[in-house]
């Protein structure tokens, strides 16, 4: 087996971090849109209360009622788990500050 060079492995680290990046990227952007408790079928897996959960149609037979998110990624979800409206205020507000970032025009809408 031949030997490999520093130089390879490095090559070989920084294709990795190239390829991991990108992925980090777009799960950074996605999170902002997209429930993290909402799996590919639209069912909610969070194990508490959310107020954009929805029962699926009962079938008629002995099967558990299955949740379905209704988020449709037109907000941000993060201020729906909140059940005090003094917390979902901070909460509403916090998320405001950690979207703006500098050099964003403030009039510009999301």
């Amino acid at each position: 087996m031949a030997e490999v060079t520093p130089e390879e492995i490095q090559q070989r680290f920084d294709r990795l971090t190239e390829i991991f990046s990108g992925i980090v990227t777009q799960a950074d952007a996605q999170a902002c849109r997209r429930c993290p408790y909402r799996d590919r079928h639209d069912v909610c897996t969070a194990k508490f209360r959310c107020h954009n959960q929805v029962a699926k149609e009962d079938t008629g037979d002995s099967t558990p009622t299955v949740l379905t998110c209704s988020h449709n990624g037109s907000f941000d979800y993060r201020s729906a788990w909140e059940s005090d409206p003094r917390a979902a205020d901070v909460a509403r507000k916090k998320i405001a500050r950690q979207q703006r970032r500098p050099g964003d025009n403030p009039a510009r809408s999301s």
